[in-house]
């Protein structure tokens, strides 16, 4: 597959699949990192504004972690992938050899340069025409996941780990807004200690920060710095 849109202005998806490296061949030839930094701020702006009109019952930390879990750089990389990103990014001759076209980071980066180029091309709205399918099977990956808790147990079991171990570490504060301290220990690490209004809340967030930890943030491999 190809990007699909057609471009007004064919220059700017020229630059957006323009690699740095091409410079060393080519050193006025424009290349696609300031679309990177456009485009990320772009799929920022359009899958915010998706992600509040399709969960409106969401409060703004779920919607943050949604956001966190969807626009990283493995994410981007698979969405790249959809677009056939990879084979049509220009690199320099240095580079063609060590596959650095197929790096994570590479492709993540070429598919939010091509989203800031549509945009300065066609506008925010198209770009969310094109993107937001792409996103849509991933928030429903998203809903599936369960509750952290259940996640982190399923991680364990999934390869062979002991359960995960919670331990109450610390309570501070009065009867009325106790505070519950909470390490939890799994695949022979410790995360926490993490605090909450109750034992519940506080091995819920001890889990996910686990998580967040083993994977990343999100339900991929890697996050995105």
């Amino acid at each position: 597959m190809s990007v699909p849109h057609e471009f007004v202005n064919a220059a700017l998806l020229r630059r957006a699949l323009t690699h740095p490296s091409v410079l060393t061949e080519e050193p006025g030839e424009a290349h696609n990192q300031r679309l990177e930094f456009l485009g990320d701020a772009v799929l920022q702006l359009v899958v915010t504004d998706w992600l509040c009109r399709v969960r409106p019952e969401w409060p703004e930390g779920e919607l943050t972690k949604a956001r966190a879990r969807l626009v990283n750089a493995t994410a981007l990389a698979l969405l790249a992938d959809v677009w056939g990103l990879a084979a049509l990014l220009r690199v320099g001759k240095g580079e063609r050899t060590t596959a650095v076209a197929q790096n994570v980071n590479v492709r993540a980066d070429a598919f939010e340069a091509v989203v800031a180029a549509i945009y300065l091309d066609a506008g925010p709205a198209r770009v969310a025409e094109l993107v937001i399918p792409l996103f849509e099977p991933l928030l429903d990956h998203l809903d599936s996941l369960g509750d952290p808790r259940s996640r982190l147990m399923e991680w364990a079991q999934g390869r062979g780990k002991p359960v995960p171990e919670y331990t109450l570490v610390g309570e501070e504060g009065p009867d009325h807004a106790r505070q519950f301290a909470v390490r939890v220990s799994v695949a022979g690490r410790e995360y926490g200690p993490v605090s909450a209004g109750s034992k519940k809340e506080a091995k819920a967030r001890a889990a996910q920060l686990a998580l967040d930890a083993i994977l990343g943030g999100d339900g991929f491999p890697a996050a995105r710095g």
